[in-house]
């Protein structure tokens, strides 16, 4: 049976708990790259936090498949979910690397990406707060959206110049090898919330 009793805007209110979770966990990954000894603790928290993320997610497309009015279209919410929940998968990737390979030695250029992920995770908190209210918040919402691809491009940036200086042929081979497939998981985070911020100005121009 589909429900058509009102418009469910508590679907907002998911995708605002798995902003959440993915600032979390950019905080935990934050954390990661500054100091390696709490490694083990930092892990068990993202996968614990991908876990309830893709619960969340689960939750929504089920809700989705019998639920006729939503208050934007059930193929917006399911985009908007799937690329949220790839943004935490991308975390908790770079972290399970950073264990894979015996990390024990950071760069500093691993902080620097952090530092602008965890930026990026807290304008999606503000981006999702005001997806209820889209009328409204309007050219709020182009504004943060394309203040996200500006720090996506300083991501690509800091990534840019660190695969540069691990291939200046003074650099052990296998730190080459891990910190360049690690240095891509992030950036790769990066342009994931990029993708997200994009599909948010389509919804916003949709909707508006």
């Amino acid at each position: 049976m589909f429900s058509i009793s009102n418009k469910h805007e508590e679907f907002f209110d998911y995708l605002m708990e798995n902003a959440e979770n993915f600032h979390r966990g950019a905080l935990i990954a934050q954390e990661a790259m500054t100091d390696i000894k709490k490694l083990p603790q930092h892990l068990d928290d993202i996968v614990n936090l991908e876990h309830k993320s893709d619960a969340i997610n689960q939750d929504i497309i089920h809700k989705l498949s019998v639920i006729f009015i939503t208050p934007i279209d059930r193929e917006d919410f399911y985009r908007l979910t799937c690329h949220l929940e790839e943004c935490i998968d991308c975390l908790q990737g770079a972290l399970m690397r950073l264990n894979m390979y015996h990390i024990d030695t950071l760069i500093s250029s691993a902080g620097k990406i952090m530092a602008q992920i965890v930026t990026m995770s807290e304008e999606l908190k503000v981006l999702f707060s005001l997806l209820k209210n889209i009328d409204r918040n309007e050219a709020e919402l182009m504004a943060r959206a394309d203040h996200l691809g500006k720090l996506e491009s300083e991501v690509d940036h800091i990534y840019r110049e660190e695969i540069s200086d691990l291939f200046d042929g003074t650099k052990d081979l296998f730190d080459v090898i891990r910190w360049k497939d690690i240095l891509a998981t992030l950036e790769d985070t990066a342009d994931k919330v990029e993708e997200l911020s994009n599909i948010i100005k389509e919804v916003t121009m949709k909707y508006a």
